[in-house]
């Protein structure tokens, strides 16, 4: 089963039903969500990151950051330099706190097969 939420879209001042499997990451934006999904569109959910976080499946999101939340679905690959960061569809980069790091390496290690 696939979840579905409800974001705004400014420009056509409409709600919108949007598959979960299409968000690519969420970004905070003060007391609101800015979510960018894969067919490079950006909506606003009208709650806070942290209220947002609460209500995804832990399995396909991570916090990486605390203003930045990724569908590691979108996952193309981690930099593992200095600047630690992940690169995600549409040659997307976002840098991941350095408190989040080893925990989103073990996450993705269970998450995906490592050869």
């Amino acid at each position: 089963m696939n979840r579905k939420i409800i974001v705004n879209s400014d420009k056509d001042n409409l709600l919108l039903v949007k598959n979960l499997c299409e968000i690519v990451y969420m970004e905070s934006d003060g007391r609101k969500t800015k979510t960018y999904c894969c067919e490079g569109k950006e909506y606003l959910i009208k709650k806070c990151l942290t209220q947002v976080e609460e209500k995804l499946p832990e399995e396909k999101f991570f916090k990486i950051h605390k203003s930045f939340i990724i569908n590691v679905d979108y996952l193309h690959g981690i930099n593992v330099n200095a600047e630690k960061s992940v690169l995600l569809h549409n040659g997307i980069e976002i840098k991941i706190a350095h408190r989040k790091y080893k925990e989103f390496l073990e996450f993705v290690k269970n998450k995906f097969d490592f050869w």
